[in-house]
């Protein structure tokens, strides 16, 4: 099975990613969806750890935008552009008891339009994403993110 360029990305490039055992269980034009194990993310109550809650979420907001970046025409294997979060909010309204599974939709075709419409304009944009951590169809952490991505 061919591992996702995201997730090779994301253990060669993001130290926490791969030591928390995140990987790409979905990718596809609605969302991208992040799995990884409890056992090496719970805390001493045995939930998982409230950290690793938000690095997962945030952590599927910067795939979909590093996603968007790797589709973008005329984009080739070398990076030409940075991707940091610029500000994040979490609301955490129940325990994950299992492993971790964090899904960010991705964002209309005119927030994306008007994001590249920026990026070309003035050399960065900025993109506001929302991803979740769910667990049996229940959303146990919201994450709202603001990414900006330069050149």
């Amino acid at each position: 099975m061919k591992i996702p360029a995201f997730e090779l990305f994301l253990h060669e490039m993001i130290p926490l990613a791969k030591a928390m055992g995140v990987g790409v269980e979905i990718s596809d034009e609605h969302s991208l969806t992040l799995t990884a194990p409890k056992e090496q993310n719970k805390n001493s109550l045995n939930t998982a750890f409230g950290g690793s809650l938000v690095s997962i979420a945030t952590l599927a907001g910067y795939g979909v935008v590093w996603e968007l970046m790797k589709h973008e025409d005329g984009a080739t294997d070398k990076i030409e552009w940075r991707i940091v979060v610029k500000e994040s909010r979490a609301a955490y309204r129940r325990p994950v008891l299992g492993d971790l599974r964090a899904i960010c939709e991705r964002p209309a075709k005119a927030a994306v339009e008007e994001f590249k419409a920026a990026l070309s304009r003035y050399g960065k944009a900025k993109l506001k994403l929302k991803a979740s951590v769910v667990e049996n169809g229940h959303t146990a952490v919201d994450v709202t993110a603001a990414f900006v991505v330069s050149r």
